[in-house]
């Protein structure tokens, strides 16, 4: 369950910090993205599960969209913040975070196949 969500969710974060803000049609892919994903990682296990995997691939996909949205624009939530720099300084911190937590994930799902 996690490997889709989380993969999802980086995917859709990555994803919306890289495409234009102001275009509608660009909130629909990284939830196709997040659905895609957990299709595949849930069709690693058998047929119920799979289901699971694209509930799980969707949700990550919308959280991943929700939190890139939210980490350019944080008067979306009321969140105090005073300038374009600590903007980006988070950024950059939140994105490097979400990819290590996403190589751990991987690490941590290749090391239970082994097993």
């Amino acid at each position: 369950m996690v490997i889709s969500m989380m993969s999802s969710f980086a995917m859709a974060f990555y994803t919306r910090l890289l495409l234009p803000v102001d275009q509608p049609i660009f909130y629909l892919i990284p939830l196709i993205i997040g659905v895609y994903i957990g299709w595949k990682f849930g069709a690693l296990v058998k047929a119920p599960a799979s289901l699971n995997g694209i509930y799980n691939g969707a949700i990550g996909g919308i959280m991943g969209m929700m939190f890139a949205a939210v980490l350019q624009n944080p008067a979306l939530c009321k969140i105090p913040i005073e300038t374009e720099a600590m903007i980006a300084e988070n950024m950059y911190i939140l994105a490097f975070y979400i990819a290590c937590l996403h190589v751990l994930v991987f690490q941590l799902v290749r090391y239970s196949f082994r097993v």
